[in-house]
């Protein structure tokens, strides 16, 4: 008894023990994510829009999101294209002296850039709703129609099925009547021995 119970507590320690250590590893008991060296946690240096990404931030265009992550792989929206270029607006109107005509190139690029994605966008959209709406009120007509002709095929069954099954039942006790008979008149037939 007192070998199992010097195993438990000896167990315990050991358990408390490397938890203390994987805590001291983490510092506050939290995981932190690795430090990439950039300006946001989840783009390295190395990546090839690194130098974009940090000349936006720097300026405030554009911002990374909580733990300092900025994301990149989710897709921009509208929204997120008007808080940019309005950030680089206002950048330009709170700081005339340090704009340069680099600066400017950028963002008149960066308009560019959004004009021609929205339209391109739009072309898609416009594309895509032509054909798809067409074919889709092709499908509803003949769901309707196949509809139309299920009801109509219930409806047959529904009328002609109640008189079909009183013949069916009305038959079939006519024939288990003459089968009941015909086997009482054999037995009796045999049991005469004619």
């Amino acid at each position: 008894m007192k070998a199992k119970v010097s195993i438990i507590l000896i167990a315990a320690v050991f358990a408390a023990l490397c938890g203390a250590y994987a805590l001291a590893q983490t510092g506050n008991g939290h995981a932190e994510p690795p430090d990439t060296g950039g300006i946001f946690t989840d783009v390295p240096k190395d990546h090839w829009a690194y130098d974009d990404l940090a000349y936006l931030a720097e300026r405030g265009i554009i911002t990374g999101l909580p733990g300092g992550k900025y994301n990149g792989d989710a897709p921009a929206d509208r929204y997120w294209a008007a808080a940019m270029i309005a950030r680089a607006i206002r950048y330009m109107q709170n700081n005339p002296e340090s704009v340069t005509p680099d600066d400017l190139n950028v963002l008149k690029d960066l308009i560019f850039q959004v004009s021609d994605n929205l339209d391109s966008l739009q072309a898609d959209v416009d594309s895509l709703g032509g054909g798809a709406g067409t074919e889709l009120a092709s499908r509803v007509a003949q769901n309707e129609q196949d509809i139309s002709a299920l009801k109509t095929q219930v409806q047959d069954i529904s009328t002609s099925s109640p008189t079909s099954l009183v013949k069916r039942v009305q038959a079939n006790f006519i024939i288990s009547l003459t089968a009941l008979l015909v086997g009482i008149i054999g037995v009796a037939l045999a049991t005469l021995g004619l």
